[in-house]
């Protein structure tokens, strides 16, 4: 192949333009997170609608007369309690055009190995708006939709209220789980919310699977945690192997290594650990204002969360565009990313916020 020396497009830059385009290789970090999530894609416009419903409930059936009731003065008849949460769609374009000379490369070869880039950098920036939804934003909640809310952010527990005729089966049902707060390695909290509060990453979880269970939630979460509890938990787990400085919370324990630690240093996740899933992403909201950790409003240095498969919904609409033209040094084909997308916290039962000291 050969190009043409001057010209008025910068022809003459053509063979190196060309060389570091085919070498630009960025790392992506990306977790999956989209894969806990439902995912859908609306009918039409960029915005869905996510049906949301009280618990259904049971009550004891009792044959009285020709009105059967359940308890003693309650009708059978249930009022369905179901609201429209929106999540939207907003558009991110891919900010580089990658574009290489027709000539050098086959089309197919282009598009798998630059398709592989976007998708890997699409996945990056779904990861974002995912951990941006732990948070959300609540000054655009308007009658009560929690689906800009983001998880509750104040450390008790909301329930539908008993007089609501689906919430009668003799025991409360949980509407918003209350976050929970890590607060640093020695601190002491706050007997009031020691339930919701640890000072172990560890602990954290014990807290997490022991709040899922009283909120009779199916399964088990999957807990999402920052590089510095990565790094606390490998010093908790390994009794120094790997240290925490004290900046980030942690000290040593001394416990020797364990076959948790083991896991957390081989794989960089833990499948199991008081029944849940933790896995760490660099995408976490930092420094978010107004966070409520040991029953003290403060500024977490970031939020986490623990979430279940139904707490949150991630909408997607659109992929990747091919296109090929004339462009500087001739013909070429380049690729570039449009995409739209966009999570919402759906049911603040179903997972709850971790505001990290």
């Amino acid at each position: 192949m050969a190009y043409f020396i001057g010209g008025s497009s910068g022809e003459a830059n053509a063979f190196e333009k060309t060389i570091q385009n085919s070498a630009i290789q960025v790392l992506h970090e990306s977790q999956g997170l989209v894969n806990m999530t439902n995912v859908v894609m609306p009918n039409q416009g960029n915005t869905y609608k996510v049906p949301h419903m009280a618990p259904i409930s049971y009550g004891d059936y009792t044959d009285s007369n020709t009105n059967p009731t359940y308890s003693t003065t309650t009708n059978i008849e249930q009022t369905a309690q179901i609201t429209a949460k929106e999540v939207v769609a907003t558009p991110a374009v891919a900010m580089t055009a990658f574009s290489k000379f027709l000539g050098w490369t086959t089309a197919f070869d282009l598009a798998a190995n630059l398709g592989t880039e976007l998708g890997m950098s699409f996945a990056e920036k779904v990861d974002q708006r995912i951990t941006s939804s732990f948070v959300g934003n609540p000054s655009a909640v308007v009658s009560g939709d929690v689906s800009m809310a983001g998880f509750a952010n104040t450390q008790t527990v909301a329930y539908y209220s008993v007089s609501n005729a689906p919430v009668t089966d003799g025991f409360a049902r949980v509407l918003a789980n209350p976050a929970m707060g890590l607060i640093a390695e020695g601190s002491t909290a706050t007997i009031t919310y020691s339930d919701f509060t640890a000072n172990t990453v560890a602990g954290l979880v014990r807290n997490v699977i022991k709040q899922w269970r009283k909120s009779r939630n199916p399964g088990r979460p999957t807990v999402i945690l920052g590089p510095n509890e990565e790094q606390r938990l490998l010093s908790e787990l390994t009794g120094g192997a790997v240290y925490a400085p004290s900046s980030q919370g942690g000290t040593s324990i001394n416990a020797g290594l364990t076959a948790l630690g083991d896991e957390l240093l081989a794989t960089g996740m833990l499948r199991n650990l008081y029944g849940c899933t933790v896995i760490f992403t660099t995408f976490l909201q930092a420094s978010v204002t107004g966070r409520f950790i040991d029953g003290t409003s403060s500024t977490a240095s970031s939020v986490g969360a623990a979430i279940g498969p139904q707490a949150i919904t991630t909408v997607m609409v659109k992929g990747l565009d091919i296109s090929m033209g004339d462009k500087d040094g001739g013909l070429q084909t380049w690729i570039t990313g449009l995409g739209y997308f966009g999570a919402g916290v759906v049911d603040q039962a179903r997972g709850m916020a971790i505001n990290i000291a």
